[in-house]
C-alpha cells in the first residue's frame, strides 16, 4: 500500500500532473521530500530574494540593453525562480490533502536544507547572474524533458553502480524510517510519497529509498505518465514564479 511517485523538481507542469495521480490513487497519507526548514524559508526569504533577483537583472538589462524577455527565457535564470517557489509537490499535496481531509508529512532533513539554502545570496548576486546568461544552457522546459527520459531509462535498466555520498544516505535512511514508521502505524492505509526521481533508482547498493523500502513492496510511478496535460503558457509560469515585471 505503498505508491512512490518521481518527480523532475521545478517540473513547470508538476503541478497538474501530481494532482491528477493524487486523484487517481487517492492516497489515505502523503509525504513529500522537503524539510520543514525548506518551507520555512521560501515562506519568510523568498519575497525578498524575488525581489532581489528581479532588481539585478534589471541592472544587467540597463547595461546591456538587451529585452528582459531574452532573460527569463534562459533555462538557468528560470530555473533560480523555479527554485524561490515553493515547490509544486507540496503545493498540489497540500492542496489535495486539504480537499480530502487526510494528513500530510515533510520528511525530508532540514540541516542539509539549511547549507544548500544559505547559497542563494550568491546565486542571484549581480556577477553571478551575468555568469549564467553567458553560458549556453537548454531551456528549462529542454532540461525536465531530458531528466525524465533519463529517469523512463533507468527505471526500465537500473544501474550497476550509482553513486550515493554520505549526505544522500543519511536522507535516505532518515526518510526510509519515517515512511516506514507511517506504514507500521497504520490499518493498511495507502500511502503516497512524492519526491526526486533520483531516490527512485534501484539501487544495486541497497542505499536508495526505493531500495531501503523493498519489503513494503511499492509502486513506483514517474510523474510524467500524463504527458500530454497542457502546460501554462510562458507569461502565465512568469506570474506563478513571481516575476512581475513587465517584459520588453
Amino acid at each position: 500500500m505503498l505508491v512512490m511517485v518521481g518527480t523532475v523538481h521545478r517540473d513547470p507542469g508538476g503541478y497538474a500532473r501530481l494532482s491528477r495521480i493524487l486523484e487517481r490513487e487517492r492516497p489515505d497519507l502523503i509525504t513529500v521530500e522537503v524539510s520543514p526548514y525548506s518551507r520555512l524559508f521560501r515562506a519568510e526569504e523568498s519575497s525578498a530574494l524575488r525581489n532581489t533577483l528581479r532588481e539585478n537583472l534589471r541592472k544587467i538589462q540597463k547595461e546591456e540593453g538587451r529585452p528582459l524577455s531574452d532573460f527569463l527565457s534562459r533555462g538557468a535564470i528560470m530555473g533560480i525562480f523555479f527554485l524561490l517557489k515553493e515547490p509544486f509537490e507540496w503545493r498540489a499535496a497540500k492542496s489535495y490533502a486539504h480537499r480530502y481531509g487526510i494528513v500530510i508529512h515533510d520528511i525530508d532533513l532540514s540541516i542539509f536544507s539549511k547549507v544548500n539554502l544559505a547559497h542563494l545570496s550568491e546565486l542571484i548576486a549581480v556577477e553571478n547572474l551575468r555568469t549564467l546568461l553567458r553560458l549556453h544552457i537548454p531551456s528549462f522546459s529542454e532540461q525536465v524533458k531530458t531528466q525524465y527520459s533519463r529517469a523512463e531509462f533507468l527505471f526500465h535498466h537500473p544501474p550497476s553502480f550509482w553513486p550515493a555520498p554520505k549526505e544522500l544516505k543519511e536522507r535516505e535512511a532518515y526518510m526510509a524510517e519515517k515512511i516506514r514508521k507511517f506504514a507500521q502505524g497504520g490499518n493498511g492505509e495507502k500511502i503516497l510519497h512524492v519526491g526526486g526521481w533520483e531516490h527512485l533508482i534501484d539501487d544495486p547498493d541497497g542505499n536508495s529509498l526505493f531500495a531501503l523500502l523493498q519489503d513494503l513492496q511499492p509502486k513506483r510511478v514517474l510523474l510524467n505518465t500524463f504527458k500530454n496535460l497542457s502546460t501554462k503558457s510562458v507569461d502565465k509560469v512568469w506570474k506563478t514564479l513571481g516575476i512581475e515585471f513587465k517584459t520588453q
